[in-house]
């Protein structure tokens, strides 16, 4: 008896469909000008990624394309979660209803709050109720795809070597010869820059992309970058056609555990970086708002300063701010 098998991708219509929803939330490309460059562009995706475009559907949304993305990206990581042991609640209605909380040993009850008609009861599964390993749940998918995501983010870290300035989850930011950039005669690159790093660049699944050009276009580049510590970083753009001087540059900033608005950006900023990073200030106090629950009911809201200092731990920084991992020494054979 011949055993038959199907190869099935069982998540190519999930990929597919909010893959699709990113595309036409982002917009045509700044190369595509006329009505022939925009029936070329869906022609390529029919045939580079078989994805049927709807020509009226391409129009930026930047909030329908975040939506789409964190669907895309959130997916592996669900499948690796079993739901934590929380507190949960429930509203009873009826002294039967209690007693079967009362009495159920899959339930841990840990409050009771009593109204004249109806009780809240706050509870945790027990041990056996969490024994049962959700439907959702697969950690082989989970680990495979992250993992291989790993490996596909370390070759490219590889690739970039001394001229990778940050790395994260999806992305890096190396230094990089400017598109287009043509040198005087004299020029002589620098040493990391003598060769050109060639990268597969396009706009395909599983192809890099140039965010700083897709968001701000290809007249525009990151020529700065400081970072004062992990998930926390300020890259500099400029225009690169403008003729302003002084030059004016937008920023794309991150800072952990800090909420950048109108209210920081005068203390947390690209310069406040460097001179955290150069020493020139030993922290950056920002007044935050939090929220404290109290023991016995209610909420107060507090004001309290959150200092962000230059913290750099994951590797060893050396001369001319290079880092080598702990434990590298230098080969005695130059």
């Amino acid at each position: 008896m011949e055993d038959k098998f199907s190869v099935q991708f069982i998540f190519k219509d999930y990929i597919d469909f909010f893959f699709k929803q990113k595309v036409h939330a982002s917009g045509y490309p700044e190369r595509v000008k006329t009505e022939q460059d925009k029936d070329q562009y869906i022609a390529d995706y029919k045939t580079n990624m078989n994805i049927e475009l709807d020509k009226d559907k391409i129009k930026l949304d930047p909030p329908a394309r975040l939506t789409a993305k964190l669907n895309l990206n959130s997916l592996w990581g669900r499948l690796g979660m079993q739901s934590s042991n929380k507190d949960k609640y429930a509203l009873v209605n009826s002294p039967e209803e209690m007693h079967e909380f009362l009495s159920d040993q899959q339930y841990k009850i840990s409050d009771i709050m009593c109204g004249s008609e109806k009780a809240l009861v706050r509870y945790k599964q027990t041990e056996v109720a969490q024994s049962k390993i959700p439907k959702a749940v697969n950690s082989v998918v989970a680990a495979f795809v992250t993992c291989y995501g790993r490996l596909m983010l370390y070759e490219l870290m590889e690739k970039a070597g001394n001229n990778l300035v940050y790395g994260d989850t999806d992305s890096c930011m190396i230094i990089t010869r400017r598109p287009g950039y043509v040198p005087s005669p004299d020029f002589v690159w620098p040493q990391h820059l003598q060769k050109p790093l060639e990268l597969e660049m396009g706009e395909y699944l599983g192809m890099l992309t140039d965010e700083v050009a897709e968001k701000y276009g290809s007249g525009h580049a990151a020529t700065r970058f400081v970072s004062p510590c992990s998930k926390t970083y300020s890259l500099a753009v400029e225009n690169l056609e403008s003729k302003e001087t002084p030059k004016t540059f937008k920023y794309i900033m991150r800072c952990k555990g800090f909420g950048l608005s109108n209210k920081t950006k005068d203390t947390v900023n690209h310069d406040s970086y460097v001179d955290l990073v150069k020493k020139r200030l030993p922290n950056i106090s920002v007044p935050t708002t939090q929220f404290r629950g109290r023991h016995e009911g209610g909420v107060d809201l507090i004001t309290a300063p959150k200092k962000l200092s230059f913290v750099y731990s994951k590797r060893k920084i050396v001369d001319n701010y290079e880092t080598r991992e702990w434990g590298y020494k230098e080969p005695l054979i130059p």
